[in-house]
């Protein structure tokens, strides 16, 4: 019996299941939707308020500029049970909002298990068509550079001082600025996974281990991208300060791993270690042409870049159970994890059209640049979970948990510029890069290499937070449970040795549970929790994609947010696995952050704190077996929200100060229907999920609107056939073929297609 508001999938139905990895199990449940496999929403709030846990700890984010939980790397088969708890509880971590989810891993499978998998992809945008791709190092397709983009020695520890070496920081950087024509050839992905238990009859040792890799192709035709620069309410007109069309290329790989060992010593002790790796990385190339508003004709720049990310986690656990001390359980946990990006040698070119229509590369201007950016991250934590039972009908559990977390960024930029020296020689700008950017311009001082790299490129940033909490579970009735207790969190987030976000938060919960009858609850809930800003967020970093692309920057003075939650719920369970609920929430936001376009002609946007916002939402949910075979699930919520400025706050930012709340859809909808054929011992299963447009950017007072991510309507068909040990999987994903469009007013912003995927998968299982 649950003691808080929270729905799930069982070790049993995920046997029965056909989904090969966490990310599409999850859509199983009730009020979750996974976006791009690493994007969890629940109830309609996206990663800020949402966390996601492995074993018991934070699984550590791929996206170096937002929380992202990258569950599709986990295999469903080595995953004991999911959990989404939907209301706070003083054990879990106070960043918690929309929710908590839960994924617990095997640990001591019953029988010993060898797993083959095989999946490959068509999409309908790219697969057989050429895309645009360049000559990268020998290993890219391990998703590792080989050091064909290193950073010249040169500029690791000293400045640029003089002609000559400039000319030898030129010799040794990559002078490949070309595209070439590629064919896409259908994904591949491979997977492999072991488990078993050794020793059962004296000290069992459970492991289970699993590891895949994936390579894949890509390509996005017409993607729109426009900035808005100003707006004429009088008359309607709408001046563009960019307008580009852009077309790109894209190699991606992925290599994850996982591995966990348990021990059982005695019946009522368990140690275990659990190690988790993914490296990944996306190797792209784009042309990108159109207007810009500091140019007369339109120009086209090129980009060419290398994106690694990996990440490692490990956990030693220790849980032992006390059974004739008040039956008593002791938890405790050690976890480090390190995440790593890597950008070696992002290679930019700008040229723009004269007046006869050909090409010449602008040299007074920043665009022909290399970038590289290195970025670690470590995180230490311990946390220690007390739970004993000192009388009948109540529960008493304490605990505390401490981490350190830091953080290590480092980036320079070279940029070529034309020599202003009247003796200068003169360059032809209609050539090629691979002729302009040379060393020999550069000795002959035709060229100058600039490093235009700031203080503001590189930072160090520290977390330090500490906490304990208290819970009791008190049940004076059959029919009652309570649920309350109170969590404290000391935090201290730092960037160069400067303390910016400092708090001592008392955050209190209350969940209680009224049973009328066996299959029947009503449960109430209020907490107080928290969202913290990233690291990135705080910094004074910013980052342009293109010329005319969007920068965004960080803000120091960011706030942390605190977020009063209200729950009220009724649920019932008509038969096994089926469930009917109504429930009712309101959240209030103090300091919520958002990103606010700047008061600027350029395309350029700011993290920033509002006052406040607020958040009314009614969400419906059923699981129903209509026959023996067909099984339906759906789940709509239906959210009313807004913000509040507080008097002046607005002025000069941005001019609607009347608004849903940013990042917030109005409704969200998830619908799932499997159909079981016992006969064949097959699966089919529908789904279909889609959400009300939602702010991505508040407009400044020189737009006309804020701007909105718009409707995505997603239906995937997937097939499931096994063969006793063997089975197999068709699918299509993204059957409808929606783009995803975001728009300012009647304005299309940013727009691309992602085309419709056709996959089979063979697996097979040695048991």
């Amino acid at each position: 019996k649950a003691i808080a508001v929270q729905d799930g999938i069982s070790a049993e139905e995920l046997s029965k299941s056909t989904d090969g990895n966490v990310g599409s199990a999850m859509k199983r449940v009730s009020g979750v939707s996974v976006v791009g496999g690493r994007d969890v929403y629940v109830r309609g709030l996206g990663n800020r308020y949402s966390n996601v846990q492995l074993n018991g700890s934070p699984i550590p984010s791929t996206n170096p500029n937002k929380k992202e939980a990258p569950v599709d790397i986990l295999s469903s088969g080595i995953v004991d049970n999911i959990v989404v708890q939907k209301t706070y509880t003083p054990d879990q971590s106070g960043e918690f909002s929309g929710g908590s989810v839960q994924i617990i891993t095997k640990e001591f499978p019953n029988d010993p298990s060898i797993t083959f998998s095989y999946t490959s992809e068509i999409n309908s945008n790219s697969t057989f068509k050429n895309y645009l791709g360049y000559n990268g190092g020998g290993t890219d397709f391990l998703g590792f550079d080989n050091g064909f983009r290193n950073l010249p020695t040169d500029l690791e520890d000293s400045e640029i001082t003089n002609t000559q070496e400039a000319g030898r920081i030129v010799t040794d950087l990559n002078n490949s600025w070309a595209s070439k024509n590629i064919q896409s050839l259908p994904s591949q992905k491979l997977g492999f996974s072991y488990s078993n238990q050794f020793n059962q009859d004296k000290m069992p040792i459970g492991l289970v281990s699993n590891i895949s890799y994936k390579y894949a192709t890509s390509s996005r035709t017409n993607e729109t991208f426009r900035y808005i620069n100003n707006y004429n309410e009088n008359s309607g007109e709408v001046l563009l300060g960019s307008d580009y069309i852009r077309n790109s290329g894209e190699e991606s790989t992925g290599i994850n791993g996982m591995l966990n060992v348990f021990v059982k010593p005695n019946d009522f002790t368990k140690i275990g270690l659990k190690n988790l790796y993914s490296n990944s990385s996306t190797n792209q190339f784009s042309t990108i042409e159109g207007s810009y508003y500091n140019f007369d004709n339109d120009n086209r720049q090129t980009v060419a870049e290398f994106d690694r990310r990996a990440i490692y986690s490990s956990t030693l656990i220790y849980e032992t159970y006390f059974q004739n001390f008040m039956e008593s359980s002791l938890d405790a946990s050690l976890t480090y994890s390190k995440a790593v990006r890597d950008l070696p040698d992002r290679r930019t070119t700008q040229y723009v059209r004269n007046d006869a229509g050909n090409l010449e590369v602008i040299l007074p201007f920043r665009g022909n640049s290399h970038f590289f950016s290195f970025q670690n991250d470590n995180n230490y934590s311990a946390k220690l979970d007390y739970d004993f039972k000192p009388v009948k009908r109540l529960r008493v559990k304490v605990g505390g948990f401490g981490m350190y977390k830091d953080r290590e960024f480092e980036s320079y930029k070279l940029i070529y510029e034309a020599n202003p020296s009247s003796n200068a020689p003169d360059i032809d700008k209609s050539l090629s890069p691979e002729e302009i950017f040379t060393a020999e311009n550069i000795l002959n001082e035709s060229l100058l290499l600039t490093e235009r790299t700031s203080s503001r490129d590189s930072y160090n940033g520290e977390q330090e937070l500490a906490a304990g909490y208290f819970s009791l579970n008190w049940s004076p009735t059959s029919k009652w449970n309570v649920v309350t207790g109170l969590r404290t969190e000391q935090s201290t987030q730092s960037i160069n040795n400067k303390a910016l976000v400092s708090e001592l938060d008392l955050l209190p919960a209350f969940n209680t549970t009224y049973r009328p009858s066996n299959k029947t609850n009503l449960r109430g809930a209020f907490s107080i929790t928290l969202a913290r800003p990233e690291f990135r967020e705080l910094s004074e970093f910013n980052f342009q994609d293109f010329i005319g692309g969007r920068t965004v920057f960080g803000n120091s003075e960011l706030e942390r947010t605190k977020i009063y939650n209200y729950d009220l719920r009724l649920e019932t369970y008509p038969d096994l696995g089926e469930l009917f609920a109504v429930s009712v929430f309101y959240k209030k936001f103090e300091n919520p952050i958002e990103i606010f376009y700047r008061i600027t002609q350029n395309n350029e946007v700011r993290y920033d704190n509002v006052e406040s916002a607020e958040l009314y939402g009614i969400e419906l949910e059923g699981r129903k077996d209509i026959t023996e075979t067909l099984r339906l699930s759906s789940n709509f919520s239906y959210i009313i929200s807004g913000v509040e400025y507080a008097d002046g706050s607005s002025a000069g930012r941005q001019a609607n100060a009347s608004r849903p709340m940013f990042g917030q859809s109005p409704y969200t909808l998830n619908m799932n229907a499997f159909y079981l054929m016992p006969k064949i011992d097959s699966e089919l299963t529908l789904s279909f999920n889609t959400f009300g447009k939602r702010i991505s950017a508040v407009r400044n007072n020189e737009q006309p609107d804020d701007e909105y991510e718009q409707s995505f309507n997603k239906l995937d068909l997937s097939f499931t056939k096994k063969f006793g040990s063997a089975s197999i999987n068709a699918s299509i994903e993204n059957i409808l073929g929606d783009d995803v469009v975001y728009k300012q007013g009647d304005i299309i912003t940013t727009q691309y297609q992602i085309g419709t995927t056709f996959a089979i998968g063979f697996n097979y299982s040695f048991n």
